[in-house]
């Protein structure tokens, strides 16, 4: 059975929808991730590209990323939270932000990516 997610920015601007996917979820340590977040680290939540649904007005951001390929980040142009990621390397998903999420308690990750850049404030705690 196919589970729908659902989730939106701060102010309730902009509203997802989309089908859970059966890639793992993750947290990242790149500089990008950081970058684009503030934070050490962002946790990721994938949804199946082709059931995602964006509503409301938004801000996109494209950049090249670590594997060379365009990446491209949504944000809220009101309240500035950072909503998706997605990349031509993994066209067949789209990243949320799991503190976006509707029911956040729904994302555990399973796993870190790209440890080696993570700042000595935010190691991580969790196995490759």
């Amino acid at each position: 059975m196919t589970k729908t997610i659902s989730g939106g920015c701060k102010c309730g601007a902009i509203r997802y929808l989309g089908e859970a996917s059966d890639v793992s979820t993750f947290r990242c340590y790149c500089r990008d991730c950081q970058r684009l977040t503030g934070t050490g680290h962002s946790e990721m939540f994938p949804l199946v590209a082709a059931s995602f649904q964006l509503v409301g007005p938004y801000s996109e951001y494209q950049m090249t990323g670590g594997s060379g390929r365009s990446t491209w980040s949504v944000f809220c142009p009101t309240c500035g939270s950072p909503l998706t990621r997605r990349s031509e390397r993994m066209a067949h998903c789209v990243y949320v932000h799991a503190s976006s999420l509707d029911e956040p308690e729904e994302y555990m990750p399973s796993r870190s990516i790209y440890t080696e850049a993570a700042q000595t404030w935010d190691q991580p705690s969790l196995n490759q």
